[in-house]
Order: C-alpha cells, then structure tokens, then sequence
C-alpha cells in the first residue's frame, strides 16, 4: 500500500522538479541567470527541509510526517497556479524545496521501518524501482496535457504565448492531481501495526 501511495505522489514531485524552470521561464518570464539563482534558492531549503522533517519523524511518526509534507506540496502546487510574479514563484519554490526534501527523505526512512528484518536490501531495491517509474510516468502526463491543452487555445483563438502559458496552467492540475490521490492512498497505511509487527519479531526470542 505504501508503494502504491509513494509511486503516485512521487510523480507530482519529479513532475514539479521537472518542470520548474519551464514554469519559471513560461509563466513567469524568468531568464537563465534568475532560473539559475531560483534553483540555487530550492537547493538551500532542501537541506533545510530533510534537517525539519527528520525531526518531525522522531516527534510524531513517519506517516503523520509523510502527510504533512505532501499535503504541503499540495498546497504550494495550487499556490503556483495562482501565482502572478517572479517573486511568489520564487517564495513558493524555496517552501516547495523544504515539502520536496521532507516528502523524499521520510519516504525513505519508512522504507527501513517497514521492511522485514534482514530484507532491507530487497524493500530498498523495490523502492528504486518504483521510483525510477514515477521519473517518466508523471512527467509524460505533464507534457501531454501542456502540449494539448496549448494547441486547444490556440485553436480556440488565442496567440501561441498565451496558450502556451494556459497549457502550463492546466498542466499544473495533473501535479495537484497525482498528490492529492497519493496523501489519500496513504490513510491506508498503518504504521503502527507494522512497528507492532516489526517489534514482535526483533524480540530476543525470536532472534
């Protein structure tokens, strides 16, 4: 279950990183030396977000935390299609980087909380590979729904930077989309039977 969950929200993540500087450039009018800085900025809160959320994990658990980050995600993702200027962009980027980290390194961390004692290796490898799936099922969405929904303005009438900025638009739905079915994926998931699990055979006796 919480594979499932992660390989759909995972997707609105690589879709959002992917896509970043188009959206800065497109949307927003951003030259290669701002997109430059705009990166360098989403970077900083990244180590900022991973340092946060770990805390967060030791405080109230990994799914609690999961969910925080990629209810976070979501809010910042609907936030960008909104946003109107360079400077809410960038703001909303440097909070994205913080959700980002905490949504990739709690991820990971529950990873190792649910895996089977001495399958570790196995649990990580299966992560990899869904992983690797979400690096091209989302970001294939996103294109698609960009490049169609530009040519559907365009036909409706519209110039081609308008419909291309309207096409950016819609697409930003699909990154909405894939988290908000993935935080819901993830109330499925119970973490505690899992530790109770985990805990009950770590016990001596069963070692």
């Amino acid at each position: 279950k919480f594979m499932v969950a992660y390989l759909i929200f995972n997707d609105g993540v690589i879709m959002a990183l992917d896509f970043a500087a188009i959206m800065g450039a497109v949307l927003f009018g951003m030259k290669q030396q701002m997109l430059i800085v705009f990166v360098v900025i989403v970077n900083v809160t990244n180590v900022i977000g991973a340092y946060l959320f770990g805390v967060l994990v030791d405080r109230i658990g990994g799914k609690r935390s999961l969910m925080i980050s990629v209810g976070m995600m979501l809010a910042l993702v609907i936030a960008i299609f909104f946003a109107t200027s360079q400077t809410q962009f960038i703001i909303i980027g440097a909070l994205a980087g913080i959700a980002m980290a905490g949504i990739q390194s709690v991820a990971r961390t529950m990873v190792g909380l649910f895996s089977p004692r001495g399958q570790s290796a196995e649990f990580y490898g299966f992560f990899a590979v869904v992983g690797r799936t979400s690096s091209f099922i989302g970001p294939a969405v996103y294109g698609f729904l960009a490049a169609e929904a530009a040519i559907w303005y365009m036909n409706a009438g519209r110039d081609a930077v308008t419909a291309e900025q309207l096409g950016q638009r819609i697409a930003i739905l699909s990154i909405a989309a894939f988290l908000l079915v993935g935080v819901f994926l993830l109330q499925f998931v119970n973490e505690n039977r899992i530790k109770e699990e985990r805990d009950r055979n770590t016990r001596p006796e069963n070692l």
